[in-house]
């Protein structure tokens, strides 16, 4: 009787290691694949940063360009204005009559 009683309390303790195995077995495969999938995340991320990072370079780059065009704009604005305070120079009095018209415009 008394072996009876240890071999069922054998049979518990190894039926609850199994059981503790299999839980653990299947916990580990979820985690190898929620790992997967953040490997997989981690690679889609790091692509999109270095598209984010060459289509900053290029809107920079562009930006940059529009920045160039209107300091040239400016430059130009500049020299007409210098030209036209000696065309008004020269104008006189009739240079002075338009100069409240071509404000407006």
């Amino acid at each position: 009787m008394e072996n009876n009683a240890e071999l069922a309390k054998l049979e518990q303790f190894v039926d609850k290691l199994l059981t503790r195995y299999h839980e653990l077995k299947a916990e580990f495969h979820a985690l190898q694949t929620t790992l997967q999938e953040r490997d997989a995340e981690c690679v889609d991320l790091k692509g999109q940063l270095s598209e984010l990072s060459s289509e900053r370079v290029v809107v920079g780059e562009r930006v940059s360009g529009l920045i160039g065009r209107i300091e040239q704009w400016e430059a130009e604005q500049e020299g007409l204005e210098v030209e036209s305070t000696d065309n008004q120079d020269q104008d006189g009095v009739q240079g002075s009559l338009f100069e409240g018209d071509s404000e407006s415009l």
